[in-house]
């Protein structure tokens, strides 16, 4: 899938787009049972028009909310931060959920994550709740999960129109990015994700995919999984010429010993970023995905 910011023409048209899918103009909700495969292989049918959703993961807050349907939420964890109004919303959980107070609230649907929630799932399904598992893997996943969750919601053309309008904002970053690349290379890039002991991310995670859409090179690309821990030393000898921290200060960066002969060090080329941009399988997920083609290839963003 070729990966857009929107062109200065076109601002006009995606801002009037936006305006309608979160006011919730684009296309009317349907009556009658949509049937959806979801993540787990399962078929899960929902009666529409969808008026109660209960989101237990702040990801698939995030995709509701971006699909106008905000006002038909009605429970989210406590993790659920954006957009704004999802921080008021009533709580059904933080990491365990509290599965009587979702009965209490008998939804018409649940959005929840499959390989991290099964035993919810299975519970919520059990008492005849219907339950959407969504477990995007990579970013193109997260635009199928956008989709699915349009359409069992009645909120399909919605969701088309923001998935066009994602696809053509990641197009435009893959093009700037491949123009970079030709002139500069790719920058090698540490992440730190944790400093004790030290973390960063590895291939499988969004971190990774980002990285290399926007054209960079994950120092730590080829170890042999998602989340790995990382020696003071190693970092040193792969020598990343850009070093992102998900929380650190990045002055407190190189106070390391002998992390002030790192390229990144000598060249401050280290950069705060929002960890939710990066790791929520979300639509902000291409926020962050601009955010690190600006940090690695300044001046590429118009």
């Amino acid at each position: 899938m070729d990966i857009t910011l929107e062109r200065p023409a076109l601002a006009v048209i995606i801002t009037v787009l936006s305006v309608l899918i979160l006011g919730g103009h684009v296309n009317a909700v349907t009556s009658g049972q949509v049937t959806v495969i979801d993540a787990l292989g399962r078929e899960v049918k929902v009666d529409l028009p969808v008026e109660a959703i209960v989101s237990i993961a702040p990801s698939n807050t995030e995709i509701l909310f971006a699909l106008g349907l905000g006002e038909k939420v009605v429970g989210v964890t406590e993790a659920c931060d954006y957009p704004e109004d999802a921080k008021s919303k009533p709580k059904v959980g933080q990491v365990e959920m509290n599965i009587e107070k979702i009965a209490d609230i008998s939804p018409d649907l649940v959005v929840a994550v499959a390989s991290m929630q099964l035993p919810v799932i299975e519970t919520l399904s059990n008492l005849g709740i219907p339950v959407l598992a969504l477990d995007p893997k990579n970013l193109s996943d997260v635009l199928d999960s956008i989709t699915l969750v349009g359409k069992v919601t009645g909120r399909e053309e919605a969701a088309r129109l923001l998935v066009e309008r994602l696809e053509r904002r990641i197009q435009d970053i893959q093009r700037k990015a491949a123009e970079a690349v030709a002139g500069e290379g790719r920058p090698r890039v540490f992440v730190e994700i944790w400093d004790d002991p030290l973390m960063t991310a590895g291939p499988g995670t969004f971190i990774d995919e980002l990285i290399r859409i926007a054209g960079g090179e994950n120092i730590a690309g080829d170890v042999g999984m998602e989340w790995p821990e990382f020696s003071l030393e190693v970092v040193i000898e792969r020598d990343p010429d850009v070093i992102i921290t998900v929380w650190r200060e990045p002055e407190d960066v190189c106070t390391r010993p002998a992390w002030s002969r790192i390229s990144a060090c000598k060249t401050r080329r280290i950069q705060q970023v929002n960890p939710d941009i990066l790791t929520r399988p979300g639509p902000r997920l291409v926020e962050g995905l601009a955010e690190l083609l600006e940090i690695m290839h300044p001046g590429s963003i118009d």
